[in-house]
């Protein structure tokens, strides 16, 4: 079965979602399809050599995006694949005419309209209306990164075969980190500055309110954070994972996303948290995990999706890293639920009846 995964991306930087794309294509590949990689990108310097499995198409300007998504919907349809599958973003022109080509199936992450509403200008918030009903509406499946999402009216009113398939890491490119040795316990936080739902502000107020555990905070720098540094907070900006993983190694816990309240959501699997757990962290997060639902791990703190639950929750959170430290997350208690292989093994049988049962037009 030939696979062409269409996305929007800066796969060059190799942060999280570039990760998780490049081991879901690797996975389908294991699983016998043939896989090419078609990624549109705004790009600014000179590409790097890429794998040979990838057609990028960067652009530099609003006329080169144009240009750049014609030319690859015309790379994909000389692709002549079997089943094609979109992580779905802000596509300009949408792909209309490619998916009704194709069977196609689209990967939901996120609420749009939410996502769209944090854009500027506001005729953001219009075009994605536009591009959703173009896009959703032609596509031949779903699948949803959470349960919320897939019940959700946003995409059900489209009346689509829906699967769910949460987040995934490849636990093959994780090390399984000793537990540190350090007269101090120490928290991390892997992010990315903006995104309000992460809860920053939060860490910050837990990190005055414990003064005897140091913080690291990574995708931050001081700049991004509006309220003095407490001085057991340690921010180290944007790094790449080879950069932060000694800073990873030395702690004794990890913190998810804690506001998720924020984007009116119960339910998430963030990549962060799988990567948490791929290196033996036990993990603080304040929300529904789709792949924990109705489950207390020991190595699992769920606070409420409050907007008061760091404060609320100080004694609990103190005794769970005294609880937990010098411990690792075994691999083999994780495994199943947060690693690639199983959950890629899913997307991929729903791919391949897709392409036996979806219509599609002659290429």
């Amino acid at each position: 079965m030939r696979v062409a995964f269409v996305c929007y991306w800066n796969l060059l930087e190799k942060d999280g979602v570039a990760h998780k794309i490049d081991a879901q294509a690797s996975e389908w590949r294991r699983g016998g399809a043939d896989v090419k990689v078609f990624c549109l990108s705004a790009s600014t310097r000179p590409e790097r050599r890429v794998d040979p499995h990838w057609s990028l198409f960067p652009f530099r300007s609003l006329v080169g995006r144009v240009a750049s998504t014609f030319r690859l919907q015309r790379a994909v349809a000389a692709f002549v694949p079997d089943v094609v599958y979109l992580r779905y973003d802000l596509f300009l022109p949408p792909l209309g005419s490619l998916l009704s080509r194709f069977p196609t199936a689209v990967e939901l992450n996120s609420d749009d309209r939410q996502e769209a509403k944090r854009l500027r200008p506001r005729r953001a918030t219009i075009y994605n209306e536009f591009n959703r009903r173009r896009i959703l509406s032609k596509v031949h499946g779903c699948v949803c990164v959470t349960n919320e999402l897939a019940a959700s009216p946003l995409f059900t009113v489209y009346g689509k075969p829906t699967v769910v398939v949460s987040n995934g890491v490849d636990l093959d490119d994780l090390a399984q980190l000793p537990p540190p040795d350090a007269p101090r316990a120490r928290a991390v936080f892997l992010g990315s500055r903006n995104q309000f739902w992460h809860g920053v502000d939060k860490i910050m107020a837990l990190a005055q309110a414990m003064p005897e555990v140091d913080f690291d905070l990574v995708g931050y720098g001081r700049t991004d954070l509006p309220t003095a540094l407490p001085p057991n907070v340690a921010v180290h900006g944007v790094l790449a994972r080879s950069e932060y993983e000694p800073i990873v190694a030395r702690a004794d816990v990890a913190i998810g996303t804690l506001a998720l309240h924020r984007k009116e959501m119960e339910e998430a699997c963030p990549l962060k948290v799988r990567e948490y757990l791929g290196y033996g962290l036990p993990v603080v997060i304040a929300y529904e995990d789709t792949d924990f639902i109705g489950e207390n791990p020991w190595y699992l703190l769920r606070l409420p999706n409050t907007e008061s639950n760091v404060s609320d929750s100080i004694p609990e959170i103190r005794a769970f890293v005294e609880r937990v430290r010098g411990r690792r997350v075994p691999r083999g208690e994780i495994e199943a639920r947060v690693g690639v292989r199983a959950k890629e093994g899913r997307r991929l049988e729903f791919l391949t009846e897709l392409s036996q049962t979806a219509p599609s037009a002659s290429a």
